[in-house]
């Protein structure tokens, strides 16, 4: 990632947003036009919230993050378990926020490699800190933004089974399609997740 690039820090609410996921990557692959989808999607409000404004803000987070997904992983995420539907957009929310991807191959995988699991807010403040060197843009961000970023992105990593509630950081094990999808895209698809090296180069290579 170039220094000069701006990270998009939009991921403010809804964690995971794992089954708002499902539901726009069933659209899409029904009508194989992601504008069809996203208009079917807030018309009959697929995704059930109870505003106008709810469907919209949610539906277009949830479809910026499957539009990073390439149809057959999105087939996974409609067809599949909780599991690989968490695991792939978990990947997705990596692929759409840089920021994301970082600190879960900076702070969260580091951390279970050195086998000190216990993960806090406070590690993220550190992230915060160090990439603002490099990012002036961490520095704007006003308290209360700051605050809803940590908050929701340790939703995402508790939902995503990647933390647990007690903050610990959980081992993973990948299901088979999950494991041929990260395949396809390289093995630095594999960092985003709380695995050994040598875990990742036996999935690579089975």
């Amino acid at each position: 990632m170039r220094e000069t690039e701006r990270y998009k820090l939009s991921f403010t609410t809804g964690g995971l947003l794992a089954n708002e996921c499902r539901v726009i990557a069933a659209e899409y692959l029904r009508l194989r036009d992601w504008k069809k989808a996203r208009a079917a999607v807030r018309a009959d409000n697929l995704i059930q919230k109870p505003t106008a404004s709810a469907v919209l803000r949610i539906s277009r987070e949830a479809m910026d993050r499957v539009s990073m997904l390439s149809d057959s992983e999105l087939e996974i995420i409609v067809s599949g378990n909780a599991a690989e539907r968490h695991q792939l957009v978990w990947l997705a929310i990596c692929l759409q926020y840089s920021f994301v991807a970082e600190f879960a191959e900076e702070v969260v995988r580091e951390r279970y490699l050195s086998m000190n699991c216990q993960l806090g807010p406070e590690d993220l403040d550190t992230f915060f800190v160090k990439k603002s060197f490099w990012h002036g843009e961490l520095e704007e961000l006003k308290p209360s933004t700051k605050n809803k970023l940590r908050q929701n992105l340790f939703r995402m990593l508790r939902e995503a089974q990647i933390v647990s509630e007690a903050g610990l950081i959980l081992p993973q094990v990948i299901g088979g399609r999950v494991v041929t999808a990260l395949r396809r895209r390289g093995q630095g698809s594999f960092l985003v997740y709380p695995m050994r090296d040598f875990e990742i180069e036996g999935l690579m290579h089975a």
